[in-house]
């Protein structure tokens, strides 16, 4: 019984820790009320999903590199995704369903002008 209830916490919190990415907050982003977009979300440079629309998490997966993985559904094979740096003199392009984030997400990457990955905040709108 002691061998039980040790390994109990440490299941139940490595199960937590699979739930959902590492980086997501307990506290649900503001929504986004736009009646013309699928999907839409304003990330942090860290990779925090401040405000939403039909996203349902943001990972950070390395610097300037992010998957925004949207509700089932917003079908992306036949949306147009766009993604805006605010305030930004950086560049970003963004890709539809691949194997670093998978079929559900769309993944920004961020750069600068010499092309290096910089994390930067960023707004994705799915039309």
């Amino acid at each position: 019984m002691i061998r039980f209830s040790i390994l109990l916490p440490a299941t139940v919190v490595m199960t937590g820790a699979l739930a959902a990415p590492a980086n997501a907050t307990a506290a649900d982003p503001r929504p986004i009320t736009s009646p013309y977009v699928q999907a839409a979300a304003d990330v942090s440079g860290s990779g925090a999903l401040l405000r939403a629309k039909n996203v349902d998490w943001v990972r950070h997966v390395n610097t300037g590199r992010y998957c925004v993985n949207v509700s089932e559904q917003v079908n992306l094979a036949f949306s147009v995704v766009h993604v805006e740096l605010p305030n930004s003199n950086r560049r970003s392009f963004s890709t539809t369903p691949n194997a670093v984030c998978g079929p559900d997400a769309v993944t920004v990457y961020t750069y600068d002008l010499n092309g290096s990955y910089v994390d930067n905040p960023f707004t994705v709108t799915v039309f």
